[in-house]
């Protein structure tokens, strides 16, 4: 990973997932008009359980024991945070919509800072307080009768979602390889859109062109990003891939503005740039101290294996011994001969044996 050509390499296939992810936002906007954005999330999920599940069980990282209560609930949160995400571009453009999900990370920052007490940098609350002018600009707040506050509130329910899954990807990689909680989160995301909506109800008299689009986005933009995503974080800090993941939004308003001829204005346009540059700020400098200790682990894909410290302390300090405290000696007592016997009960009394070299003592002796 230290190799420049290595890293460059490992960017370079970062990029492209980021433009799958953005472009892949621009067709499944086209496909709402034939069908709804709950559909398309579903087929979305089942292609990407049919593509991941295989090659995770063909590479032997399908099996799982434990961390099942937490696989369902990334499921479940995929699941929601696909149809969430597909209301707001749907609503207010692929732009705006992908915009305001990118708030998600953000949010993850206030997580840290409330409930697991770290500390962040300057940069961070700056970026943060970017972040939210940012989405209001994007969603021209101030044009009360004007915004679309539906789509607003889908855009923000895909960010909570979106900072849920990142906190319990975050849970589940310290136990499981990322390609066995991907596997595993778009099967259980299938399942679940099986059961919310039945496959038998699925409409059926779709165009071969919204065929190819729905697999566009369960192949090109779901399946193939992910695996991508995995090649280049084996290659790249995943810091650094998560910057570029950034470019994600950009690439899917452009691809809205060629595709769908989706148009921004000035103030929509300059909100999704102060978005971009926070989260990237954050993803690069908000953070002065890793919550866990950076190991390297032949189980982990791409990314370290990360050993969890106490959030306030970073490392943990080392601990110095305590002092031993005797009594004083007219409570040991001042005679110097004594049975061997004798010596360890009394010494242990005056704290000058430690508990642990007790039993040796009472089994004949101080065994060095």
């Amino acid at each position: 990973m230290d190799d420049p050509a290595t890293q460059k390499l490992g960017l370079a296939l970062a990029l492209t997932a980021a433009f799958l992810w953005g472009v892949s936002g621009a067709v499944a906007a086209d496909a709402f008009a034939d069908i709804s954005p709950a559909r398309v999330a579903q087929v979305r999920a089942m292609l990407a359980a049919l593509l991941l599940a295989p090659y995770a069980w063909w590479k032997g990282m399908l099996q799982v024991s434990g961390q099942h209560g937490w696989l369902v609930a990334l499921g479940v949160n995929l699941a929601a945070v696909n149809v969430t995400f597909y209301w707001a571009i749907d609503r207010l453009g692929v732009g705006p919509g992908a915009t305001i999900q990118f708030l998600g990370p953000i949010l993850v920052l206030g997580w840290m800072v409330v409930v697991q007490g770290r500390q962040v940098t300057r940069v961070a609350w700056v970026a943060a307080v970017g972040a939210v002018v940012g989405v209001g600009l994007v969603s021209r707040a101030w044009d009360v009768g004007g915004a679309d506050w539906v789509g607003v509130a889908a855009g923000l329910a895909s960010a909570v979602l979106f900072a849920s899954y990142l906190l319990i990807g975050e849970h589940l990689g310290r136990e499981l390889r990322a390609m066995t909680v991907m596997a595993w989160g778009f099967l259980i995301a299938a399942a679940f859109w099986a059961v919310a909506a039945p496959l038998w109800s699925f409409p059926t008299d779709l165009a071969a062109g919204v065929w190819a689009k729905l697999i566009w986005v369960g192949v090109a933009g779901t399946a193939l990003p992910f695996l991508i995503e995995f090649a280049a974080l084996r290659r790249a800090a995943a810091g650094l891939v998560g910057v570029v993941a950034t470019a994600e939004p950009v690439v899917g308003a452009v691809a809205a503005w060629i595709m769908l001829e989706q148009q921004l204005d000035a103030a929509q346009i300059i909100g999704g740039l102060m978005v971009v540059v926070s989260v990237a700020s954050i993803q690069q400098w908000g953070l002065p101290e890793a919550p866990y200790d950076i190991v390297r682990s032949p189980t982990a894909i791409g990314r370290p294996e990360r050993r969890p410290v106490h959030p306030r302390q970073g490392r943990q300090p080392h601990r110095r011994r305590r002092p031993i405290q005797c009594e004083p000696r007219e409570a040991c007592g001042s005679q110097r001969r004594q049975s061997p016997t004798s010596v360890p009960d009394r010494a242990l009394r005056c704290g000058a044996i430690p508990i642990a070299n007790a039993g040796r003592w009472r089994r004949g002796g101080l065994q060095r």
